[in-house]
């Protein structure tokens, strides 16, 4: 029973480390900007590293080794304190309070400091205890200082988030603020040494310890989970729909299907003879069929654990994702015409058809079947006078249903047609076919067969366009609605100096004289972005001086031009569609020429021709793309002047708490 209990524990704790490092990968590239996630990532880390000592040194099997891992596990005994407290502190700036830093730096420096008493003296934690499955170090005669600045300090940092929390604005984050005062208490109960004060080699054996330490694990893992799932919010410009969306299908796919390899190797490996198959092979088998069912699993059912977990359960979103499966994309589009031409092929005995697209630059050859070769296709294109050919009235009038052979146009060996929209008033398309005869010779049949087939392909261009027309509505939304979601995410805890500003102009509450709001603001961004990997328009660009930029120095080692680089690329990534990425969708096209074009720095020409558009319409995005990267950029900075007040705004948020503390009473 007690191996057995043993077992359980370090199952317990392996899965709070892949958990807790699945957590810090997840939050990684944000921790580079946003001081709530570097601090959370700290705290998670300095946490797993205690997890994965413990677990190791519980199945060391030399002495020596395990007094060096069960040092190494005091890395994260050390500084759990302050990172607890530099979250706390975080947490606190971020409701508009003036941040501590030197109080966060002066408790890293003590941290630092009994960590090397750990290291270099016997005065805080002396020789190990060897006792099965539970090994540790005997206490010093200073640990009792050590133990009294851990929970001081732990004290400290429940303080700040309790303050944090009386300054928070809305029922949502007052609910997010609560939660995490409860949860934080996670990493300090989960790393103190508690067998430290009892050396008595007995306590592995008793089921109540291990059922303590099971209990306590379980608790560690609902705190630890209820904390990343409040705080993955803060600092995020996305919907919170999104966040969520997003983080439950990253801990499905890489924690939570580690955990079941994990259980499966240990349940396997400990009963594969009674399988009676070697172990290596049961072994093989049982985690090849792990991944695959996980995999699938998460594939058939995501759907419907979404809407059982609320996550996107909002009507419309599930009207746009209905829509977005639909969608009739341009791979779609030439799939049917072809269909629609192989049976016009086959229905009228003719070689060669095609289906041309009118477009603001020309016709656009959409599909085409048989021996049509490009040199002869440009030279249709290039020596037709298309203005003739698509007269939207001829002299039978083309409002009518084919009828006649006069709908049908004579062009070198082709007979050509034009395609109407539904109003049959603006010619959309061309459809031709290569000729059987100097003049059509159709039969009635053929003419009610070819004009169900052509009915087919103008409603296709018809629905086609009108989706074209939708996105380009969209597009020009994306950057009001990308500043939206800044300016809601601002004013989450900004309160009176973030909603009442009397600055503001558009969607961007900075001062007139800055250089968010020259005229000229998003050219700058295009100069920026097109010496992106160095160059006078980044090294010397007015975005320098922006204080989104000045604010991140630090993390480049006070190069600007790398942190303007790095603004940029967050800007970026927030113009990225959620999903897979695809080189062909019409929501991904934005983000993809800022990636190619720019990230990657291809050329206009391999640019548009990776994603199948031409040049004059991949300027047309490029200039659309580059104005939402710069409304994002403005709004980043919108943020970054709310994370660092001016002193008026601190004395307004000041007069604003007592009133804000009397509604949350």
């Amino acid at each position: 029973m007690i191996e057995f209990l043993a077992l359980t524990n370090d199952v317990l704790q392996a899965v709070i480390v892949i958990f807790g490092s699945a957590v810090v990968l997840y939050n990684l590239g944000r921790s580079l900007r946003i001081r709530v996630m570097k601090a959370f990532c700290a705290l998670v880390t300095f946490v797993v590293i205690v997890y994965l000592s413990e677990l190791l040194v519980s199945r060391i099997i030399r002495n020596d080794f395990a007094v060096n891992w069960l040092q190494v596990g005091w890395i994260g005994i050390a500084l759990v304190p302050a990172a607890q407290y530099h979250l706390a502190d975080t947490l606190l700036e971020i409701t508009g309070a003036p941040s501590r830093k030197y109080r966060v730096r002066l408790g890293y420096l003590s941290s630092l400091f009994f960590l090397g008493l750990v290291f270099w003296t016997d005065l805080i934690v002396g020789e190990p205890v060897f006792i099965s499955h539970a090994p540790h170090l005997q206490a010093g005669p200073l640990f009792f200082l050590f133990a009294l600045h851990f929970w001081l300090v732990t004290v400290a940092s429940i303080h700040n988030v309790w303050r944090a929390r009386q300054r928070c604005i809305t029922r949502t984050t007052q609910r997010r603020m609560t939660i995490t005062l409860v949860a934080i208490l996670a990493a300090p109960l989960a790393v103190f040494p508690y067998l430290i004060v009892d050396n008595n080699a007995s306590v592995s054996a008793s089921i109540w310890f291990w059922l303590i330490a099971i209990t306590g694990n379980l608790v560690v893992g609902v705190m630890f989970a209820a904390l990343t799932a409040n705080l993955v919010y803060f600092g995020a410009a996305s919907p919170d729909r999104v966040v969520r969306v997003r983080l439950f299908k990253f801990m499905a796919r890489v924690p939570l299907a580690g955990t079941i390899v994990l259980v499966v190797f240990i349940y396997v490996s400990r009963n594969s003879p009674i399988l009676g198959l070697p172990a290596e092979t049961a072994l093989g088998f049982a985690l090849v069929m792990t991944v695959m069912l996980v995999e699938w699993a998460i594939h058939a059912y995501k759907r419907p654990l979404e809407r059982f977990f609320q996550l996107n359960d909002d009507p419309d979103v599930r009207r746009i994702q209905a829509l977005s499966e639909r969608l009739l994309t341009t791979a779609d589009l030439h799939q049917f015409l072809e269909s629609i031409l192989a049976t016009t092929c086959e229905a009228l005995r003719t070689p060669t058809t095609f289906v041309a697209a009118i477009t603001p630059d020309g016709p656009k050859l959409e599909a085409v079947v048989g021996p049509l070769a490009e040199p002869e296709a440009e030279a249709i294109w290039q020596q037709a006078d298309w203005r003739e050919l698509t007269s939207p009235e001829g002299e039978n009038g083309h409002s009518e249903k084919l009828q006649t052979l006069d709908d049908f146009f004579l062009w070198q060996n082709y007979w050509i047609r034009p395609l109407y929209n539904r109003q049959q008033d603006i010619v959309i398309g061309i459809f031709g076919l290569r000729a059987r005869a100097s003049t059509p010779d159709l039969s009635p049949g053929e003419l009610l067969t070819l004009d169900k087939l052509l009915d087919q392909a103008e409603n296709a261009l018809q629905d086609r366009i009108l989706q074209q027309e939708v996105f380009a509505a969209v597009e020009g939304l994306l950057p009001q609605i990308t500043a939206l979601q800044e300016r809601r995410r601002a004013a989450t805890f900004g309160g009176v100096p973030v909603l009442t500003d009397s600055e503001i102009e558009g969607d961007t509450a900075v001062s007139p004289n800055s250089v968010v709001n020259d005229p000229d603001f998003n050219t700058m961004v295009k100069d920026a972005l097109s010496h992106y990997w160095g160059g006078p328009k980044l090294t010397k660009s007015p975005l320098l001086g922006l204080r989104v930029v000045q604010s991140t120095l630090d993390e480049y080692g006070n190069n600007p031009s790398s942190a303007l680089r790095a603004i940029l690329a967050d800007a970026i990534e927030l113009q990225k569609p959620e999903g897979e990425r695809n080189l062909s969708t019409t929501e991904w096209i934005l983000y993809n020429i800022l990636e190619l074009k720019f990230v990657q720095g291809r050329r206009v020409r391999d640019v548009a021709r990776r994603l199948a558009m031409s040049e004059s319409d991949l300027y047309r995005k490029q200039r659309i793309a580059i104005e939402n990267v710069a409304q994002t950029v403005a709004t980043m900075e919108l943020a970054a002047l709310q994370e660092q007040p001016s002193a008026d705004a601190q004395l307004l948020l000041a007069a604003n708490v007592p009133a804000q503390e009397e509604v949350i009473d």
